[in-house]
């Protein structure tokens, strides 16, 4: 959190420094009893896992939504060339039979993470991640280790390790007043920089800081922000084959779909039908380039006769 002297009068009058230090030492007790949990088959997990030491591995939190995750990885499986999937699932018990199934059927690497009770989504999503990077990450000791988003689609051919370049760290940047991180759906790290730090994951609202916030603190604020990178945020009309619909997606690095807000409610529903339609035109050999100009043109030629007939 941040210190007593970023506090406004307002909200030092509001008594907003006690309030925030006590929901940080909650969150962190809360993580602290989940960190100590062990996954059921945790030590043949990383048993299987003993060959990565050394290389580049991208943790995936599934959550919810099985068609999603086997988009990701069929797609992982041409484009991320020098990268290997682990896929944990955070999912309610329900769906977690489902996840575990498109990994098997994918040949990924699965575990479930033990159970977490919280509703909160950025909760539940930064503790996740710290328990993967403490449990796995820090166990295997890759060179390089990103956390992808279970619906960050890679659409082209790409290397993570070319993405991270002579960089500590890379991804999408969230920025505030105070401080900045990088975004938990996309983000790149070199181990040998990172792998000792007790990174933490959690949120840090009180910096305005989202999901990994908390690694402020002993990543992003030692770095010159002058010399940073970050990846491409931009909203693009794609169009899912040549006479399929137009919808603006979400693109990062001009290399991912990100289809975003899917876990915790029912927006996926509304969004099944296009996705599922640029998935099946991908397989058809539809390129990402074509999926790009072709909705451009189509979106251009709605705006002109829309401007025509009004």
């Amino acid at each position: 959190m941040r210190s007593l002297r970023q506090y406004s009068l307002t909200e030092l009058a509001r008594f907003e420094p006690i309030s925030d230090a006590y929901k940080q030492l909650r969150n962190d007790l809360f993580l602290n009893a989940y960190l100590a949990r062990k996954a059921e088959g945790q030590a043949a997990f990383l048993d299987d896992c003993r060959a990565l030491r050394g290389k580049t591995i991208a943790a995936v939190v599934a959550f919810e939504q099985p068609w999603a995750l086997e988009w990701l990885l069929t797609m992982a499986r041409k484009n991320l060339k020098d990268c290997t999937v682990l896929v944990f699932d955070n999912s309610r018990a329900p769906k977690r039979a489902a996840i575990a199934e498109v990994c098997r059927r994918q040949g990924a690497h699965y575990l479930a993470l033990p159970s977490n009770r919280t509703r909160h989504v950025n909760r539940s999503h930064g503790m996740a991640m710290t328990w993967i990077y403490r449990n796995i990450v820090q166990a295997i000791e890759p060179e390089y280790f990103a956390f992808i988003d279970h619906d960050m689609i890679p659409m082209t051919p790409m290397s993570l390790s070319e993405r991270l370049g002579d960089l500590d760290c890379f991804g999408r940047i969230n920025q505030s007043r105070w401080g900045w991180q990088l975004w938990a759906g996309y983000c790149l790290f070199r181990f040998a920089r990172v792998g000792h730090l007790p990174l933490n994951f959690l949120y840090d609202f009180s910096f305005g800081l989202d999901t990994g916030g908390r690694n402020w603190k002993y990543i992003y604020r030692q770095l010159d922000f002058g010399r940073q990178r970050f990846a491409d945020d931009q909203e693009y009309p794609l169009q899912a084959g040549p006479q399929g619909p137009v919808r603006t997606v979400q693109v990062l690095d001009d290399r991912w779909v990100h289809i975003g807000s899917i876990s915790y409610n029912n927006n996926f529903e509304s969004k099944l039908a296009f996705f599922t339609t640029l998935a099946a035109a991908s397989e058809q050999g539809f390129t990402w380039q074509q999926m790009r100009q072709q909705g451009q043109t189509a979106a251009l030629a709605q705006a002109s006769g829309s401007s025509v007939a009004s």
